[in-house]
């Protein structure tokens, strides 16, 4: 198949739903939904104290703390679970994205796959406060349990707070002072308004608590334009060749498809600067570990000289995993480098092989006479002559 260029308009006929607690939104291309939890986590931390030239002693403390989690933490692999308990919850916590299966170009109808849809960008929380004390869903009318409570356990209380859903099993209505009215409208739905009550600032959660959020994506209002291929009435990736280089890009708003292409060679290129500084820096910290044994075995020295001289092998190390990281990286580049640009890879190589090889051909140029003697087996006479001269 060829390489297509689209621009349109996207619509969907299905929309999204959250059956958990009941929402829908009719005009979602994709709903992600954060679900946490208040719970108890312990913290582990350990105080290693030198008290000897070759013994250490180690102090583990365990602290306890309490934080909204994506998943659940089991209290009872605890050092210490009495008094840090975490309650089950009957909610999926953790981030949950869901997308359709019916986004199409209106105007060919051409179906989108997931990787089109993940490119749209056009997302939002659909909570947002109003004047008055209710949330205000958006443009786009909510569906909360089909005017029917919400999923949750009769003595739980539901208000919403900086964009977010808040389920309590612990406050009573009459904590919540910023709310007017009667305390049942904190746990029921208006059937007929489809509203929530809402206030600005939460009282401090309790363990056992619940929030969750919903961020929607719709269809940009100016449109899309798409580089792809069709298969039927889909839309796929576009593979070049066998080396597998695949097009599958979605751009909101209305671009020509030069453009585009353009756009396309400007990220590779950042991407291509960005993964030689990540292959040089990865091949300098590995070989600054590998040779970290050098200053540990010289910290042992007797007599406090090993505390002197460490610090000294390891700027010699550092320095010697800089220059030969930075061979490397260049010799890697220029080996990809020989087939496309011949010239620029045999200069890298050449500068790299003088990073590598110069410092062994200068070191033996200037050998001292006594090290001659040992390289070349030289005879008494000649060693003679040789001290004669000097």
């Amino acid at each position: 198949g060829k390489l297509i260029h689209i621009t349109g308009f996207i619509s969907t006929e299905s929309g999204l739903a959250d059956p958990e607690h009941g929402l829908y939104r009719p005009d979602a291309l994709q709903l992600i939904k954060t679900c946490e939890a208040y719970q108890w986590k312990e913290q582990r931390s350990e105080t290693r104290t030198r008290v000897g030239e070759r013994e250490t002693k180690v102090e583990v403390e365990y602290r306890y703390f309490k934080e909204w989690s994506k998943r659940h933490i089991d209290s009872n692999q605890f050092q210490s679970p009495p008094g840090h308990y975490n309650p089950h919850t009957r909610y999926q916590l953790g981030r949950n994205k869901m997308t359709v299966n019916d986004a199409r170009i209106s105007s060919n109808g051409l179906l989108l796959g997931q990787d089109l849809v993940d490119q749209i960008g056009n997302r939002r929380n659909i909570l947002s406060f109003t004047s008055d004390r209710y949330v205000n869903h958006g443009p786009t009318p909510v569906m909360l349990g089909n005017g029917k409570d919400l999923a949750y356990n009769d003595d739980a209380i539901i208000v919403s707070s900086k964009n977010m859903l808040y389920f309590s099993q612990n406050h009573k209505p009459l904590d919540l002072l910023a709310l007017e009215g009667p305390s049942n409208k904190l746990s029921r739905i208006s059937p007929d308004e489809n509203r929530i009550a809402a206030i600005r600032s939460m009282p401090p959660p309790e363990v056992g608590d619940i929030r969750v959020s919903w961020d929607e994506v719709t269809a940009p209002p100016n449109g899309v334009s798409i580089l792809a291929m069709q298969k039927g009435d889909k839309l796929v990736p576009w593979v070049h060749g066998d080396k597998g280089h695949k097009i599958y890009t979605l751009f909101p708003g209305q671009f020509t498809a030069e453009s585009m292409i353009e756009e396309h060679i400007q990220k590779n290129k950042f991407i291509t600067k960005i993964l030689r500084i990540g292959g040089w820096v990865g091949s300098f910290f590995g070989l600054n570990l590998v040779l970290s044994c050098i200053p540990a075995l010289i910290r042992l020295l007797p007599f406090g000289t090993g505390h002197l001289l460490a610090p000294l092998a390891q700027i010699a190390t550092s320095t010697i995993a800089m220059s030969a990281s930075l061979g490397l990286s260049a010799a890697v580049i220029a080996v990809a480098w020989l087939r496309f640009r011949p010239l620029l890879a045999t200069g890298l190589l050449f500068v790299s092989s003088a990073g590598f090889l110069g410092p062994l051909f200068y070191a033996r140029w200037n050998r001292s006479p006594e090290v001659k003697v040992i390289d070349e087996g030289l005879s008494m006479d000649e060693i003679d002559e040789l001290a004669h001269l000097t």
